[in-house]
């Protein structure tokens, strides 16, 4: 290591001819040194592979550009509109504001949800990101466990330090039906994943995989929503509700929160509003006191625009 003194005494002659270029180059070289090493940290993550992996994989679905996001973004720091994670937009009610609960379900590139909480920083806006265990990014199923992929604890918490809140993208159905684990014993180590990387998870949302649309909704697993004990599926049967939103560990389920105006962009189309310029339109006929929730998945979002010669 080298050390500098606090007060250096240096010798007149050093200043002049030969000397001050020696300095002079050593001080270069030294800033270069840890300008590479600066550059070298900044730029490698623990999940640079599964990054590589993901966005080769699924950048090139986003059908929806960054500026059209941002131009929604800009739309909701009106200040008629007060934007919130959904376990805040459950308990806040304005009849002076349109309150708006901003939620992004994470079904197959986390990296883009990155991209999309790193802007709505920017904006001083806050969203919450539902992960999902069952996606390929998370992980591959042994046995009854989930080996998590590698470096994902990182990306985790540097979505979460952006500001956004962390939700459960749930999918209990498809861990009880096709891998054949306890959904319940395995929710309650996924909940215990996040506190060991201290985040805290307040709500979930359900995941409309394959499996829940050939059976039930995944919120039905909860006794809260359960319309019966139990499903079938390929012939054999699989319990339900058999324990509540509450003793799994959570505040809210994101489809039961109170709201009159519902805005999703599931499959990559607005099923509300005329694409983007729709939803803008929307926002602005809202007026005080209406609840929004505003459903978007983050791997529809940030297109490359193909620019003319």
């Amino acid at each position: 290591m080298i050390r500098f003194p606090s007060s250096p005494i240096i010798p007149e002659k050093i200043l002049s001819g030969r000397y001050l270029k020696s300095a002079l180059t050593l001080c270069l070289l030294l800033m270069t040194i840890f300008d590479v090493n600066s550059v070298g940290k900044s730029k490698t993550t623990p999940y640079r592979d599964l990054e590589k992996t993901i966005r080769e994989k699924y950048d090139s679905r986003a059908v929806f550009t960054w500026d059209q996001y941002k131009e929604l973004l800009k739309e909701l720091k009106d200040p008629k509109f007060r934007v919130l994670p959904l376990h805040e937009m459950a308990d806040t009610y304005d009849s002076t504001r349109v309150i708006v609960g901003l939620r992004h379900d994470v079904d197959f590139n986390p990296f883009k949800a990155l991209e999309m909480a790193r802007i709505e920083h920017l904006y001083g806006i806050r969203a919450t990101y539902f992960l999902l265990a069952t996606a390929e990014y998370s992980g591959v199923f042994m046995g009854s466990k989930l080996v998590r992929s590698k470096g994902l604890k990182a990306l985790y918490r540097d979505l979460y330090e952006t500001g956004a809140e962390i939700g459960i993208h749930n999918d209990m159905l498809t861990v009880m039906i096709l891998y054949d684990i306890d959904p319940y014993k395995f929710n309650h180590d996924e909940l215990a994943f996040y506190n060991s990387i201290r985040i805290p998870v307040y709500g979930s949302a359900a995941h409309g995989s394959e499996i829940a649309k050939k059976t039930v909704p995944n919120f039905q697993i909860f006794s809260d929503f359960s319309a019966k004990d139990s499903v079938s599926y390929l012939g054999r049967k699989y319990p339900l509700g058999k324990q509540s939103l509450k003793e799994c560990g959570y505040q809210y389920e994101a489809y039961f929160i109170k709201h009159n105006i519902y805005l999703s962009d599931s499959g990559g189309k607005w099923h509300n509003a005329e694409g983007v310029s729709g939803v803008l339109q929307r926002l602005r006929e809202s007026v005080p006191g209406d609840r929004i929730e505003i459903l978007m998945h983050p791997e529809w979002w940030g297109k490359t625009e193909q620019k003319t010669p």
